[in-house]
């Protein structure tokens, strides 16, 4: 045999090896836990649920707390725990809010579920000179504080509503039904929305998400809302949160 072919069958030779080492490869495949309806869902839950602490606010402490928690292969969360902290009370919220979450997809690695720590970082920022109060069903809220109010009050929005909301054709179809909840922050001028120090203006969010189609057209009406009557503190106005259910019903 010449050098030529003995080279070809060295190569041929070493050529198989390689291809029997790669079927022989196991290959570790690890899916990370993940809140019910992904990312977007979670930051809209954050939203929803965080409280600015009162004192942390009137001190102007703003961070991001770093929480680690478990992700148990039932999808229930257990030893939740601060990894970075910034301030004590935002601490204790950021924990108060993840203890409240719902159960996650659990994690799962070569096909079977597992637990799995899992990271999230919980952003306080204050909107200018906001006060952090959320405005919404059952929040405790100070005496001398006075809501923001529609124009016209109560009546007048639920009637803007029923003027305003469309039920969607595709929602409709699909016999989609339920009460959305949006989330935004009516600012110290009355509009439904903030400017923050970055010139970033604040969406208007859905904190509660029933279809897609009904999510959108709620973010539509919403947009079309007109200037509010500012929340007052100390009969100074100011910011808040305010959360607004508009249901949708066969």
């Amino acid at each position: 045999m010449n050098m030529t072919k003995k080279l070809m069958t060295l190569l041929l030779a070493m050529l198989a090896c390689m291809s029997v080492s790669a079927q022989d490869t196991v290959i570790d495949e690890t899916c990370p836990p993940q809140f019910p309806g992904g990312d977007a869902a979670l930051i809209n839950f954050l939203n929803a649920n965080i409280v600015y602490p009162q004192q942390a606010a009137q001190d102007k402490v703003e961070g991001k707390v770093v929480v680690q928690f478990t992700v148990k292969k039932t999808g229930k969360i257990d030893d939740v725990k601060v990894l970075r902290s910034v301030h004590k009370d935002l601490d204790d919220e950021a924990v108060r809010v993840v203890k409240m979450m719902p159960d996650f997809i659990p994690a799962k690695q070569d096909g079977e579920l597992t637990d799995m720590p899992y990271t999230i970082p919980v952003s306080f920022k204050l909107f200018d000179e906001m006060e952090p109060l959320t405005v919404s069903e059952g929040s405790d809220v100070p005496d001398d504080f006075e809501p923001p109010m529609f124009p016209g009050g109560e009546r007048a929005l639920m009637e803007f509503l029923k003027e305003n909301v469309k039920y969607p054709q595709m929602a409709a179809k699909r016999k989609a039904q339920g009460r959305v909840v949006m989330t935004f922050v009516v600012d110290k001028t009355g509009k439904t929305f903030v400017v923050d120090k970055t010139g970033k203006v604040t969406e208007i969010k859905v904190a509660k998400s029933v279809d897609i189609y009904l999510d959108t057209e709620a973010i539509r009406v919403c947009k079309l809302l007109p200037d509010f009557i500012p929340a007052r503190q100390n009969g100074e106005p100011v910011s808040v949160w305010f959360t607004l259910p508009i249901t949708f019903k066969l």
